[in-house]
This record gives C-alpha cells, structure tokens and sequence, in this order.
C-alpha cells in the first residue's frame, strides 16, 4: 500500500525512494498489432517503464517525487510513441 493513510515507509529508500507520485498510462494503436515496442525504461532517472501489452497496446508506469514531474514524465512517453 502506498499514499496517505498506508504505513509509514511506503516512500522510503526501499520501496519508492521519495517517489510519491505514481501514475500508469496505456497506449492503443493499431500499429502496434504488427510492429509492437518493445519494453523499456524509457528515462535516463529509470523512473519510467514501458510494457507492451496483448494487443496492439503498451502500459507506461511512471514514479515522481510530485505530481507535476508525473504528468511531464508521462506526455515525454506519450510523444516517444507518437
């Protein structure tokens, strides 16, 4: 569990390391069914990943110390696929 109301630690150095934002995004394109991505860390920090799924789709997981680096972490990932 992680966020407000879990257990103290959930951010420490262990788990998240003082990444307390985290957020997914999937990505669906046709192109995909034939020339699929392959898994990557998609980040020179290695806080975000991306997954490719069944189907022509991926799944992007991204940590963050705050919301606002989330959503910029996730619209580079976004335009890398485009």
């Amino acid at each position: 569990a992680c966020g407000p109301g879990a257990p103290g630690g959930w951010d420490g150095p262990a788990v998240l390391a003082g990444h307390r934002a985290l957020g997914q995004l999937v990505v669906v394109r046709p192109e995909f069914a034939t020339d699929p991505p392959s898994g990557a860390v998609l980040d020179a920090e290695g806080t975000a990943a991306l997954t490719p799924l069944a189907g022509p789709a991926v799944l992007v997981t991204a940590v963050a110390p705050d919301a606002l680096r989330l959503r910029r972490t996730l619209d580079a990932a976004l335009r890398q696929l485009a």
